[in-house]
């Protein structure tokens, strides 16, 4: 009797140690999928578009490259929102190579309130701010995208061609990274790499542009 009620203290132990492993195992594994944060921790996710072998659109002599510029002004934009108090996530911090699926789970682990990835546009004959928005915006992306390219128009002087909603090439998609982040997500494009006139007010109006989009996400995630 004795033996026996042994081995079931063992086998009980046994078990008991079997289910706080894979308890623990669990909790891992989940904290590689989201990162929680508190509810009074505002966090925003700085996306510097393009990097490493993808360089994005090139100005008209090639020697500009859109991922550099990105970056540039990510890293400017991050500097003036902490410098506010608040927390950013960047998905690239130097010129290397992230898949746009790298990009929203970064977003999305780190729970993100807000996502604003920067590009730079490109085309023939094209000047001014643009921003794109997923076709069914979520919560305020609309007004974060208007307020953004409002405030970028104002700092470099050009044009304020508004909010666009959907994917370019395609009415029926969405760009990804607002397809596929869960929280209200901007693509802002600032500015034509591929205009003269762009670029001058892009590298004149450099700091001024990073701060009113600084304010501009500031305002919005404190509401």
């Amino acid at each position: 009797m004795k033996q026996t009620a042994k081995k079931q203290n063992t086998s009980l132990i046994i078990a008991v140690v079997l289910v706080i492993v894979s308890f623990l195992i669990a909790v891992k594994l989940l904290s590689n999928v989201v990162t929680e944060h508190y509810d009074s921790e505002i966090i925003v996710c700085l996306d510097a578009g393009h990097g490493g072998t993808d360089v994005g659109a090139t100005s008209t002599d090639g020697k500009r490259y859109e991922k550099d510029d990105n970056l540039r002004l990510t890293l400017k934009v991050r500097d003036e929102l902490e410098a506010m108090g608040i927390k950013t996530v960047l998905t690239r911090e130097e010129d290397e190579t992230v898949s746009l699926k790298d990009r929203c789970k970064t977003a999305n682990k780190k729970r993100a309130d807000l996502f604003v990835s920067l590009h730079r546009n490109s085309s023939a004959k094209g000047t001014g701010i643009e921003a794109w928005i997923a076709k069914r915006p979520k919560d305020a992306e609309n007004k974060v995208a208007k307020e953004l390219t409002k405030a970028v128009s104002e700092a470099t002087g050009l044009e304020d061609r508004g909010v666009k909603k959907g994917f370019r090439d395609s009415s029926a998609n969405n760009y990804y990274v607002n397809a596929n982040t869960r929280m209200p997500s901007v693509l802002l494009e600032v500015a034509f790499i591929s205009s003269e006139k762009d670029n001058k007010a892009f590298d004149e109006n450099f700091d001024a542009m990073a701060e009113k989009i600084a304010k501009v996400i500031y305002d919005a995630v404190q509401n």
